[in-house]
């Protein structure tokens, strides 16, 4: 097992931008790419300014080096989410986590990961970002001291017996057209995210939100290779509870006509409706899943805000609340409690959907790819960045190149 000798940690960008989401919800001005406005959100300097990271390097006794990426959500600070990567304020975090790390002499993926975990800082967990960076790098890092490949080190958590290629989902960002495009014409398997997180974009009675779904649905029609049949995700950030005041009955029959809307291709809404906590947010997913299964609509229901802990995932699942929850990496910490949170999925029924954020890094996509195949994940976030090709290419290639290192380092 590896000691860690050194680590350096070097301020650095992460793909897209920090986003304060309540500004934008309470109406920040939208003007080309910026918006104008003060933000609302504790730990966002503006209302969008540029994602940051933090670039982490371990290095074992023996001269082993793992990379890892400490890194934030778009919307962080939200629905009870850490705030925003601040390289010049986390850096005493991460010293702090090292430091233990070092002192714990030799230790495995799993134990280290436990041990950073457990850690507490002024009284409170460690920053997710600092987390899911270092578990990163040492995965990385214990990889090359056995001489084997990161999925290798994953598979003897999970059981993988043979992986194999996930379908992945793409996220279009405020080119819902455009990006739509580029993803039918790759062949994406579940698209398009959609952004619809304003008014202004899912339209005052949803309107604009329907009409997109019946385009994405022709556009799929006419862009589409033959025997294309994508899955249709796309995220409403609460939208559809808010024009609607949350009545339940309002949103199921929204949802009914956004299937109808679909043709055929099976449909999934994330984040329909927000309460103002983990409990109001359940309970509202709750009962309006259950009358869409008693109106015989197939619409699955995706958690993503206030889903952000091992223990937020247990709640929704015990509620029967969704269908989908996506398992954020950069808010769950190490890798392995996003392997938790896909086991309490996989025991309750739920598909396991290993997501992120447009805002990372490539070094914490490939390593979440490389959970997702350890998990045998439903479907995997194409990350980071808005683009499309960039995270599909990322990501795809990610799992390449892990089949072929599954061959030969076995």
């Amino acid at each position: 097992m590896p000691t860690l000798a050194w680590l350096d940690a070097v301020p650095g960008e992460a793909a897209f931008y920090a986003d304060d989401l309540m500004a934008i919800r309470a109406g920040a001005a939208h003007d080309g790419f910026a918006y104008h406005g003060e933000p609302i959100t504790p730990g966002h300097a503006a209302v969008r300014s540029p994602s940051r990271a933090i670039l982490l390097r371990v290095e074992t006794d023996t001269g082993a080096v793992g990379w890892g990426d400490a890194v934030s959500v778009q919307y962080a600070g939200v629905g009870g989410r850490d705030a925003p990567v601040d390289p010049a304020t986390l850096g005493v975090e991460v010293d702090f986590a090292a430091r233990a790390l070092q002192d714990a002499g030799d230790v495995g993926f799993a134990d280290a990961c436990a041990l950073i975990e457990g850690l507490r800082f002024d009284g409170r967990p460690v920053h997710t970002a600092v987390r899911y960076g270092l578990s990163q790098a040492w995965l990385n890092a214990t990889a090359m001291e056995a001489g084997t490949s990161p999925l290798h080190v994953l598979a003897e958590l999970t059981g993988l017996e043979e992986p194999e290629l996930l379908p992945v989902y793409a996220q279009s960002g405020d080119e819902r057209e455009v990006n739509a495009d580029r993803m039918i014409l790759r062949g994406v398997e579940v698209l398009p995210h959609g952004l619809f997180n304003s008014i202004a974009s899912f339209g005052d009675d949803g309107g604009r939100f329907l009409a997109y779904v019946a385009w994405l649905r022709r556009r799929v029609d006419e862009l589409g290779a033959p025997g294309y049949h994508p899955r249709f995700h796309l995220d409403v950030y609460g939208m559809l509870g808010e024009v609607v005041n949350h009545d339940i009955e309002r949103m199921a029959t929204f949802l009914g006509e956004a299937e109808g809307a679909a043709g055929g291709l099976s449909l999934s809404v994330e984040s329909p409706c927000y309460g103002a906590n983990v409990e109001e947010t359940v309970d509202l997913l709750a009962r309006l899943r259950a009358e869409l299964r008693v109106r015989g609509c197939d619409v699955a229901l995706v958690a993503d805000e206030f889903c952000n802990t091992d223990d937020d995932v247990a709640r929704f699942v015990a509620a029967e609340a969704v269908d989908l929850i996506q398992i954020k990496m950069p808010d769950l910490g190490c890798l392995t409690r996003a392997i938790d949170a896909a086991q309490v999925c996989r025991e309750a029924g739920l598909g396991v959907f290993i997501g992120g954020s447009c805002a990372e890094t490539e070094v914490s996509a490939i390593a979440s790819t490389h959970v997702a195949l350890a998990v045998e994940a439903d479907q995997v976030l194409a990350k980071p960045g808005m683009g499309v090709d960039e995270g599909v290419t990322i990501v795809r290639n990610a799992m390449r190149r892990a089949l072929v290192d599954w061959e030969r380092t076995g």
